[in-house]
């Protein structure tokens, strides 16, 4: 089972040559590995047997989700990062070591997806509105938002915050927070995963945690 060149339809992250999608084939041969645990998944994957990898995107796509929208913070892009994501997963499976844990991996890789597509998107809007400022002299008069409570737009404020800060924070640092306070991974398991020694992830976590508490309180004391 080769994957084509994919496109998002609605339930349903990938499609396969022959037009099956994930949530279709996922169930064909899920019962050879549903007792496998994620290595040796992954394993399996790794050695050639394809089919396994129906097995990932059942098991994970939840999770990859869920990682791409706590950096990107909304479900189109969400979406775009989990596709993007699973399709390097296939494609850079033998860059995975068992050394350290798959899944760590698999949200390592999905972090740093999401983190340049925050960027892209970034950039993107940035030139619009450039392009829009040269353009026009005037603009129309931009309706207020609708505002439910105070408490609800700071919460948003704050959210929004932590994913512009996580941007600025070095990739090192990025990933062992990321899998530390979002994923709960234990520091060994993040050590081994990335090669590193428990002190160094240590390290990053602790200069991570620095940099984001500065970034929410010079937020705290501008409002």
């Amino acid at each position: 089972m080769t994957l084509s060149i994919y496109k998002r339809i609605e339930g349903a992250l990938l499609t396969f040559p022959d037009g099956s999608t994930f949530l279709k084939v996922q169930h064909k041969h899920s019962s050879k590995f549903e007792s496998l645990d994620d290595n040796a998944l992954a394993l399996a994957f790794q050695s050639g047997d394809l089919s396994a990898f129906d097995e990932i995107v059942k098991r994970y796509q939840g999770r990859v989700y869920a990682a791409g929208y706590r950096i990107t913070g909304n479900r189109e892009d969400a979406l775009d990062v989990a596709q993007e994501s699973l399709m390097k997963a296939y494609k850079k499976i033998n860059a995975w070591k068992p050394t350290g844990t798959f899944l760590s991996w698999l949200l390592r890789l999905t972090t740093n997806t999401a983190i340049d597509h925050v960027r892209s998107r970034n950039r993107r809007r940035q030139e619009r509105l450039d392009d829009a400022f040269r353009n026009k002299s005037e603009r129309a008069p931009v309706e207020p938002t609708v505002i439910d409570t105070e408490d609800a737009v700071y919460a948003n404020e704050i959210d929004a915050r932590i994913r512009a800060s996580l941007v600025v924070l070095s990739r090192m640092q990025r990933t062992v927070f990321m899998l530390r306070h979002f994923e709960g991974f234990a520091i060994a398991d993040i050590a081994a995963d990335l090669g590193c020694s428990d002190g160094s992830v240590k390290v990053h976590l602790f200069r991570a945690v620095r940099k984001l508490r500065k970034e929410l309180e010079d937020f705290r004391l501008n409002r």
